[in-house]
C-alpha cells in the first residue's frame, strides 16, 4: 500500500526524524473546538476557482485504492451555513490526495473540488475551497522547507524544523484552522521533543529515564493523554513486532516498554506475556493430547469423543472451552 501524502504525525516523521512508527491513516482527535472560518480576501487560483453552475465537469473513472471506500471526514455547517472547521476536513483533504500516485495531484484536488462543490453550498463550499488553497499552499512550502533543513537528530535543530513547520501553519490558516487541524499533532510532538530530551539524558539511568516519561505523560491534560496512550501503544506493538522479528532479547523488549509507556505498564505487559505463554502452553498440551486420543487404533469412535469431552473439562474452566473450540476449530460433535 503506497504511503499517504498525510500521516497525523507528518512533523514526528518528517521533522523529529526519529518517529517509532508511521501509522498509515491515524486519526488524532482536535482538541479545538468547532470554529467558524472567514475565508481570505485573496481569490482562489484559478487551478481551484469555483466553476459556473453550468461549467461541465470531467473527471476519469475514481483510481482503484478509492473505489469502494467512503470518504474519509465530515462536511459540518452552522444554522447560517458556514463552514465548521475541524480535524475532520483535513481527514477529507488527505483521503483524496492519497490516489496521487494513481492519478496526478491536478486530478485528486480538482476530486475534491467536485465533492465539496456536490455537498455544501454557499457561504460554506468558498470557505472550504479556500482552506484547500491554503492547504495545499502549505504542503508545497513544507516540501520545500524540508529540502533547505537537512535532517538531523541533534535536538535543537529538531526543534528548529518543528518551530519553522508552526511558523508556516500561522502564516497560512486562521488560529482557528490551525488549531483544529494540527492542534493534536503538535501537541504529540511537543511530548516527543521532551520525551526526548529524557532519554538523551546522560545524567539519568535507564530506570530513571522510564520514571521520567511516565511523569511526563501524566503531567499532561487527560484529553491529551487520552491521545497520546493510543499511540503510545501503537507504536509499541510496532515496535514489539519488529523487536521480535529481529531475534530481541527480553531485556530489550522490556527496556523498549519502559521507554514508551513507563514502569508500571510495563510490569502490567510482562505479566500479561507470562499469562500468555501459560495459555498458549496449556492449549498445545491440550492439542497434542487430542492427537494422540484421535490417532489411537483401539477407541471406538463414541470412546474417543468420551475421552476427549473429559480431556477438555480436566484441563479448562467452563469459561475456557468456549474459547479453547474457537482456537482449535472445534465443534461440539469433534472435539
Amino acid at each position: 500500500m503506497k504511503a499517504l501524502i498525510y500521516t497525523p504525525l507528518i512533523l514526528s516523521t518528517a521533522l523529529l526524524g526519529w518517529l517509532l512508527l508511521q501509522p498509515e491513516h491515524a486519526e488524532p482527535i482536535s482538541t479545538a473546538a468547532p470554529e467558524q472560518f472567514q475565508p481570505s480576501q485573496n481569490p482562489l487560483p484559478a487551478a481551484i476557482s469555483r466553476p459556473a453552475a453550468t461549467d461541465p465537469i470531467q473527471l476519469p473513472p475514481a483510481p482503484s485504492s478509492l473505489r469502494g471506500t467512503e470518504v474519509d471526514g465530515q462536511l459540518e455547517t452552522d444554522s447560517q451555513g458556514n463552514l465548521l472547521i475541524t480535524d475532520q476536513l483535513r481527514h477529507l483533504f488527505d483521503y483524496f490526495f492519497t490516489s496521487v500516485g494513481e492519478e496526478s495531484f491536478e486530478s485528486a484536488t480538482q476530486r475534491i473540488r467536485v465533492y465539496l462543490s456536490s455537498e455544501l453550498q454557499e457561504p460554506a463550499l468558498g470557505q472550504a475551497l479556500d482552506l484547500l488553497q491554503r492547504y495545499i499552499e502549505y504542503k508545497t512550502a513544507v516540501a520545500e522547507l524540508e529540502q533547505h533543513l537537512p535532517v538531523t537528530a541533534n535536538l535543537d535543530d529538531i526543534r528548529a524544523r518543528e518551530e519553522a513547520v508552526r511558523q508556516l501553519r500561522r502564516s497560512l490558516f486562521s488560529p482557528e484552522a490551525h488549531a483544529a487541524f494540527f492542534a493534536a499533532e503538535e501537541a504529540y510532538n511537543d511530548f516527543t521533543l521532551a520525551r526526548m530530551a529524557i532519554l538523551r539524558d546522560d545524567q539519568l539511568s535507564e530506570l530513571d529515564k522510564a520514571y521520567e516519561v511516565e511523569a511526563l505523560r501524566e503531567r499532561l491534560p487527560d484529553e491529551m493523554q487520552q491521545l497520546l496512550i493510543p499511540q503510545l501503544h501503537l507504536t509499541l506493538r510496532e515496535q514489539t513486532r519488529v523487536l521480535t522479528e529481529q531475534g530481541a532479547s527480553p531485556e530489550q523488549l522490556r527496556q523498549t516498554r519502559m521507554e514508551l509507556v513507563g514502569p508500571e505498564a510495563t510490569a502490567r505487559l510482562e505479566q500479561l506475556d507470562q499469562q500468555r505463554q501459560q495459555w498458549q502452553s496449556r492449549l498445545d498440551s491440550f492439542s497434542q493430547e487430542r492427537e494422540s486420543i484421535l490417532r489411537h487404533p483401539g477407541l471406538a469412535e463414541s470412546d474417543k469423543q468420551q475421552a476427549l469431552s473429559e480431556l477438555r473439562a480436566e484441563r479448562f474452566a467452563p469459561h475456557e472451552q468456549q474459547r479453547v473450540n474457537v482456537l482449535l476449530g472445534l465443534d461440539q460433535e469433534s472435539l
